[in-house]
């Protein structure tokens, strides 16, 4: 006899492989841009990053421009460890932890630059967390590598 449990365990067992061998739907959404003369390497993944860093490229203020360059190499950073995680590559440190430090490096220093530009950001930054989540949802799959010193 099949029980009614019985099936939903097994859907959800299902459904959190399936989850792990899917490549994420934002994958693609995004490209590569130049952000106060730095160059994305991994903004293909995020159209919302692109639009948000599209718009902070056009600021013009001295003192939120090192910010705004310091966060695009937070978020380039986050993308990489998402891809390959999501990739199942090897890292050669936590990248849950990572995320987190960054994702809180990144949310911070952005409220400092909605401070000086004077406009809210908040809004267009809840895209990031996602990104960390990924790698949650996957974490049993991460690989990290010793690296040697």
């Amino acid at each position: 006899m099949i029980k009614l449990q019985d099936l939903v365990n097994k859907d959800n067992r299902l459904f959190v492989n399936e989850q792990e061998d899917k490549v994420p739907p934002h994958f693609g959404s995004g490209k590569e841009i130049t952000v106060k003369g730095y160059k994305t390497n991994h903004f293909d993944i995020c159209a919302s990053a692109v639009e948000l860093y599209e718009k902070l490229d056009k600021v013009d203020n001295e003192e939120a421009t090192p910010l705004i360059v310091e966060t695009a190499k937070s978020m380039d950073k986050i993308f990489e460890l998402e891809k390959a995680v999501v990739r199942k590559e090897a890292v050669s440190e936590d990248p849950i932890k990572k995320g987190v430090e960054l994702t809180n490096s990144v949310s911070y220093k952005l409220g400092v630059v909605s401070k000086l530009i004077g406009e809210d950001l908040l809004e267009a930054t809840l895209f990031i967390p996602a990104h960390v989540m990924v790698m949650v949802e996957r974490k049993d799959s991460i690989k990290i590598e010793k690296q040697d010193d």
